[in-house]
């Protein structure tokens, strides 16, 4: 049984499994290509949620002097306020969909990742086998 070198990262391993690899295309003249055909699976966890338009409130008039003004100004901030709780149940709902979505991307990186580490250990057997 072969001994293998010492590794320090990697990044090393996967250069020696490149450079191994290359050795053999070039001797036997195959091109480098892709092992997938269709290219590497986008995730599928659909777009990105949009958050809600927060609503602005009313700007306060400098002077609130007749009682008119005033039922004017407290309507417009009652109308803002209903905006703002249902503004708020919006952001719940944004809130619960960019977790689904973060968690969704978080198992596709996981498993891409486990992918990449099978992918490698797969080139290794291979030049392994070709080098005895």
């Amino acid at each position: 049984m072969r001994a293998r070198p010492a590794r320090s990262g990697p990044g090393v391993t996967l250069a020696a499994v490149t450079l191994a690899a290359a050795s053999v295309l070039v001797t036997t003249g195959a091109s480098a290509g892709s092992n997938l055909p269709d290219g590497y699976p986008a995730p599928a966890c659909g777009e990105r949620p949009q958050a809600p338009e927060r609503p602005q409130p009313p700007e306060r008039p400098e002077q609130l002097e007749t009682d008119e003004a005033r039922a004017e100004y407290n309507a417009r901030v009652a109308e803002y306020n209903e905006k703002a709780q249902a503004y708020n149940a919006e952001i719940g709902a944004y809130n619960a969909s960019m977790g689904r979505f973060a968690a969704c991307l978080n198992e596709y990186v996981a498993n891409a990742a486990a992918d990449i580490r099978l992918i490698r250990k797969l080139s290794r057997e291979a030049v392994d086998r070709a080098g005895r």
